[in-house]
């Protein structure tokens, strides 16, 4: 016993012995990251490139539609979401078919996944690509009527979403008023909805559709735009896009 007491006090006196650092001067110095820190240009390499970036941006170029207003995001309701959510619940109509025989009844999305707004007049493969650069599958999920419930209560705790073949109101964070193609939500019913697979498996917080069966739809989201819109474009239609209520605040 004695050695080990003599053993801590000579650990102490050693530890007490040693010096202490501390900070007395910084330095600080910015980097700038740009392209005029290297304004050499390798021209066997560009050389190799350039056939695929011209044919890269030949394809990104390609004129799409026109649409009559700019198609931006917004709350509780904003032309873009309105514009992607419908065109995807469209789209999805052509090239699902559920072995029920019933299919969607509504679709959600978020705003998080839509990255730019699409621009007043032409609209080309670049612009949806710049609105959706990812690889998002569309699928079709089948939810009970108290599971949906959950899911608009949820949407109305973040001031709205992109929706389709819905229309609630808003009312200290609830979801009040809800019609699923005009008919009032039924809490003994079962729904299908259309979502991204990013959202089906909990994205966004969205972790009420992680569990419900899905059914695929084999088309991604940016490909269901595209096709919308050479679809409207072939038919000589303008895109007009509204906001007609389909998610608001109530009174």
């Amino acid at each position: 016993m004695k050695i080990s007491i003599l053993n801590f006090l000579f650990f102490l006196i050693f530890i007490s012995c040693r010096p202490v650092y501390t900070i007395q001067k910084t330095n600080q110095t910015e980097y700038v990251l740009s392209d005029s820190l290297n304004n050499t240009v390798d021209s066997s390499v560009y050389a190799y490139i350039s056939p695929y970036k011209a044919k890269m941006e030949s394809e990104m170029n390609v004129y799409l539609a026109e649409s009559e207003t700019a198609l931006e995001k917004g709350l509780p309701e904003g032309k873009l979401g309105n514009f992607v959510a419908d065109a995807c619940i469209k789209e999805t109509a052509k090239t699902f078919y559920p072995t029920d025989g019933k299919g969607v009844d509504f679709a959600v999305f978020n705003n998080g996944g839509l990255r730019r707004p699409l621009p007043q007049g032409k609209i080309t493969r670049k612009d949806v690509f710049e609105l959706m650069p990812f690889e998002n599958e569309l699928v079709v999920l089948t939810i009970n009527g108290n599971s949906v419930k959950k899911i608009f209560n949820f949407i109305a705790s973040k001031d709205g979403a992109p929706v389709s073949g819905v229309h609630l109101q808003i009312k200290e964070k609830q979801a009040i008023n809800i019609t699923i193609n005009n008919m009032p939500l039924d809490s003994t019913r079962i729904y299908k909805v259309l979502t991204s697979d990013y959202l089906a498996n909990g994205g966004d917080n969205f972790d009420m559709l992680v569990d419900a069966p899905r059914e695929k739809v084999n088309l991604k989201l940016r490909d269901a735009i595209i096709h919308f819109l050479e679809d409207a474009n072939k038919k000589g239609i303008k895109i007009n896009v509204s906001l007609d209520g389909r998610i608001s605040y109530a009174k």
